[in-house]
């Protein structure tokens, strides 16, 4: 669905390069959780990946390094108000990490476009439910 969505929008798809995830949780415990979220993670970004190349839509993979932790509005550090939920102390932004990486995602990869990531589009994300527990982001 993602990548038909971006054909029929002639959009790029952008994620994270997360091919170094599995190899920093090398030194867990045996039989962690994580390592096995992590192997799904490196399965969808293939799988992502495939039907992009078959589908002819561009892929755009970005440095994951601050994507939740840096303010998209300002570049600030991001510090957490609760659960999940950080504030900026600089621009006072505060959202779901799941909604700041997604902007900070697209910023990363406009620029690889030579593109840049104009106000309008924040806003946008005032409607978005990140997951079932968290709230829309307060711009």
């Amino acid at each position: 669905m993602i990548i038909s969505l971006a054909k029929q929008g002639q959009l790029a798809v952008a994620r994270e390069d997360l091919t170094g995830l599995i190899e920093s949780l090398r030194g867990l415990p045996k039989g962690h959780k994580s390592a096995l979220l992590a192997l799904g993670y490196r399965r969808l970004a293939f799988w992502i990946d495939c039907q992009a190349e078959k589908g002819g839509v561009p892929i755009l993979v970005v440095d994951p390094a601050g994507t939740s932790s840096t303010c998209p509005r300002c570049g600030a550090e991001l510090v957490e108000v609760r659960h999940r939920r950080l504030r900026c102390p600089k621009c006072s932004l505060e959202a779901d990490r799941d909604s700041i990486a997604v902007l900070n995602i697209e910023r990363r990869a406009l620029n690889q476009m030579g593109g840049t990531l104009t106000s309008p589009t924040a806003p946008q994300m005032t409607d978005v439910n990140p997951n079932r527990w968290g709230e829309p982001p307060h711009l």
